[in-house]
């Protein structure tokens, strides 16, 4: 590389950065995110050339490698889970793969170390949140480590040689699949991830993963399970364990004494992905609210799952309640008040919402899905229509017309993780034992 001034100015802030993040605590993080971003100006900058490993580096997170490297002083065997871990998103397949991963470290008598590997909170309370989930961990034996700002060279990652390694979103198996470790990992498969990109290079290397050899495939939910018979994917289609989630709801005792004046009808609104549907049941709902005076007259609508959506009022002059991004409390909470939920997929997982909403006997509207034709193993309160405005506004008016919200006798879900985990879990820890160093 060539040093002109601006390279050479460039070097230099990146050393403050560096000299910065070992001397201030908890704000490294904050230098660490400077230096790599300071790191990838450098090799982008005009003046250099670059290796094409290295331009994928910089732009996909992916592409940024993991070392194995040796264990430290007294490292105990852990099950190394990698992923985001920030306690804002202790919910849908973040809980779910924390969930699976401490049940396998209690049968195995692991650590369980969490790698986070897109953003760094330090010191989530990982322990409070599992116990609430019905599984109690020891809080000395959870271990993190913050590979979220690693450069395009890579990072470092001490590892015991009989660690048991988990993965769940398609780049942290991109990452773990080229690590230099000789036992298999655990692949937590929550969703057909190519899906979620146009046709192009993400797409490819999303379906790449599950071609490797160097897995075991576990599957959430059997009708995920019903999808990838009908891919290519035929090893994870043939030996992937598969288990069906728990859906844990609050205590309907806890529910407002006084109902609200209007019934209430909830829309899992997330615009910014795709596959929610934000904007196809926008206009449902739009159309609904003006073809139907039962809706005009008695229901307001609510709005949760992001910030970032503007004042919404509807044709009919109904201006739309805005929940903001809730945090998993105050979301439960909210559930025990909505009569009618709209909860979109275009994807062939059922989606934790309307598997929630309909345990707690709240008709609910989603998408269907290629193979996704038909949720009645979940729950008979589940409206599954083509993902399309006409269709959804029907699907409204006649939910919002059938009268009130009533539990099934008896619920088709459980909602205990241990027991929705204990035979994929089981099955795991007794593999790993099998092949122990």
């Amino acid at each position: 590389m060539s040093r002109t001034p601006r390279t050479v100015a460039l070097m230099g802030t990146r050393k403050a950065a560096h000299l910065a993040k070992g001397a201030l605590g908890r704000a490294r993080d904050v230098f660490a995110g400077i230096e790599a971003r300071i790191s990838e100006r450098i090799d982008a900058s005009g003046d250099s050339t670059i290796t094409p490993d290295e331009l994928l580096a910089n732009r996909f997170a992916a592409f940024r490698p993991l070392h194995a490297a040796p264990p430290e002083p007294a490292q105990r065997p852990s099950v190394t889970v990698f992923g985001f871990f920030n306690s804002s998103g202790f919910f849908g397949g973040i809980a779910t793969l924390l969930n699976l991963s401490a049940t396998i470290a209690k049968d195995l008598d692991y650590d369980l170390r969490l790698v986070h590997t897109t953003s760094f909170e330090e010191d989530p309370d990982v322990a409070g949140f599992l116990k609430n989930q019905g599984i109690d961990f020891d809080a000395a034996r959870i271990r993190f480590v913050n590979a979220a700002n690693r450069r395009a060279e890579g990072a470092s990652l001490p590892l015991h040689a009989d660690d048991l390694l988990v993965v769940s979103a398609w780049w942290d198996a991109f990452a773990v699949d080229r690590l230099q470790h000789d036992r298999p990992y655990v692949y937590l498969i929550q969703d057909y991830e190519p899906i979620f990109y146009s046709n192009g290079d993400q797409q490819v290397w999303a379906s790449a993963t599950y071609e490797s050899t160097k897995f075991v495939p576990v599957l959430n939910s059997s009708i995920l399970h019903d999808y990838f018979r009908t891919t290519t994917h035929a090893r994870v289609a043939e030996e992937a364990l598969v288990f069906e989630p728990a859906v844990r709801v609050p205590d309907q005792a806890s529910q407002p004494a006084k109902r609200p004046l209007k019934k209430r009808l909830f829309f899992y609104a997330r615009p910014e992905t795709e596959r929610n549907l934000f904007y196809t049941g926008l206009l449902a709902i739009d159309k609904a609210f003006e073809e139907s005076a039962e809706l005009r007259d008695n229901w307001d609508v609510w709005l949760g799952g992001t910030q970032t959506i503007p004042p919404l009022r509807l044709k009919s002059g109904l201006e739309l309640q805005r929940l903001g991004k809730m945090s998993f409390e105050d979301y439960q909470q909210f559930t025990l008040t909505a009569d009618l939920a709209i909860s979109s997929m275009l994807a062939p997982h059922p989606n934790y919402p309307t598997l929630e909403f309909s345990r707690l006997g709240t008709a609910v509207i989603t998408t269907s899905w290629e193979t996704k034709t038909n949720l009645d193993r979940y729950s008979e309160k589940i409206t599954l229509v083509e993902p399309t405005v006409d269709a959804m506004a029907e699907a409204i008016v006649r939910c919002a017309s059938a009268g009130g919200s009533e539990p099934e006798t008896v619920p088709k879900t459980t909602d205990s993780w241990p027991k929705a985990l204990a035979e994929v879990a089981g099955s795991i820890a007794a593999l790993h034992r099998s092949t122990a160093s």
